[in-house]
């Protein structure tokens, strides 16, 4: 029988080695995203160079993605092979526009996609690693076969929400990991202030982490965070860049920089909103769905209405652009042109947060 690992096992589990198959899946973005970050660096490490990214459409070619992953690659010996289902609906069941259709599955020359998901569990091949993307599955979909046959095939992480009395020891957890010790007055003010939204936790922890390196977090220090507005501008850039206002974008960006906000810092949280940006932009400029795209790029509900309106302002292209941009303003950094990589990083949040109304001058 295959490994069924909780988020917090993920880390333990790779030390030990990598499994062939992984199936993630779950009701928490955070902790589904990070288990995947997780699994991929370590594949990485491993040597698995390329990675392939399939996702489940209507009219996916089932038995074309089979023969893709049984074919090797003519760039890696190694690669990883992702299946994205969107919103976590199991394979042949059509229940929505978002799940494969029986006329698609005919049209790539028959079968089932439950059947060939658990072939390719069977004997997965040597070269590929192979991992399967779901969202929130009832219990029906857990004990099916072919969820079954993916899990004994390697392992199996499942992110189940996280109950309003364990959050304060997932915040405790999280603090500890970021260096940061805290009372537990503090504690019970960051469970509140975010009421479950473990994204939201995660960074006013970061937060945290920014201002006090190292310290012991009281209530006062939360209370401080939270009303420091101009620190709280290198959270809040990402925001000004989604809602399309350039002029406040630049004044955070130049108020940071005045402040001597280190780039690393800033850079983390703008990639973060960049990339799940393009994913859902590509969705989208597929399905036209919005709803859909916000889901399947893992955006927290509370933020899907600032994603919305992003999406129809910019192309899937000129977003991974902007993300390419970021990794290499991070590459200046790294190579001490710093004055560089402000100028290129100014000229890309001017970029994504759109010039209509710029009045401020980044010079």
């Amino acid at each position: 029988m295959g490994l069924r690992l909780t988020p917090a096992q993920v880390a333990g589990h790779l030390q030990r080695g990598l499994a062939p198959v992984y199936v993630v899946a779950g009701e928490e973005p955070l902790l589904v995203q990070e288990a995947l970050d997780a699994i991929r660096a370590k594949a990485r490490r491993e040597g698995f160079a390329e990675r392939e990214v399939y996702e489940v459409v209507p009219g996916f070619d089932w038995q074309g993605f089979l023969e893709g992953v049984s074919t090797g690659s003519l760039f890696s010996a190694r690669r990883i092979v992702e299946l994205q289902l969107p919103r976590g609906l199991a394979p042949g069941r059509r229940k929505s526009d978002d799940e494969p259709d029986e006329a698609g599955t005919e049209a790539s020359g028959g079968g089932d996609p439950r059947k060939l998901l658990e072939q390719l569990a069977g004997a997965p091949p040597a070269d590929v690693l192979l991992i399967v993307v779901l969202g929130k599955l009832d219990a029906k979909a857990r004990a099916a076969r072919w969820f079954a046959a993916l899990e004994n095939a390697g392992a199996s992480v499942y992110a189940w929400p996280v109950a309003a009395e364990e959050l304060p020891r997932w915040i405790e957890a999280r603090l500890k990991a970021a260096g940061l010790n805290a009372e537990a007055e503090a504690v019970r003010q960051l469970a509140e202030r975010t009421e479950g939204n473990l994204l939201a936790c995660a960074q006013d922890i970061e937060k945290l982490k920014l201002l006090y390196p190292g310290a012991r977090i009281g209530p006062a220090e939360v209370a401080a965070a939270v009303a420091d507005s101009a620190r709280f501008d290198a959270f809040d850039l990402s925001d000004k860049i989604l809602d399309g206002d350039a002029d406040g974008a630049l004044r955070s960006l130049l108020r940071l920089r005045e402040e001597g906000i280190e780039l690393p810092e800033l850079l983390g949280a703008l990639a973060y909103t960049l990339r799940q940006w393009a994913q859902a932009a590509a969705h989208y400029e597929r399905t036209r769905d919005a709803a859909s795209a916000l889901e399947s790029a893992g955006i927290w509900r509370q933020r899907q209405a600032r994603f919305r309106g992003a999406l129809t302002r910019a192309k899937a292209d000129q977003v991974f652009a902007w993300v390419q941009r970021l990794a290499g303003v991070d590459q200046a950094v790294k190579l001490g042109a710093g004055a560089r990589a402000w100028e290129d990083l100014i000229t890309c949040v001017v970029q994504a947060s759109g010039c209509r109304g710029l009045r401020s001058s980044p010079l």
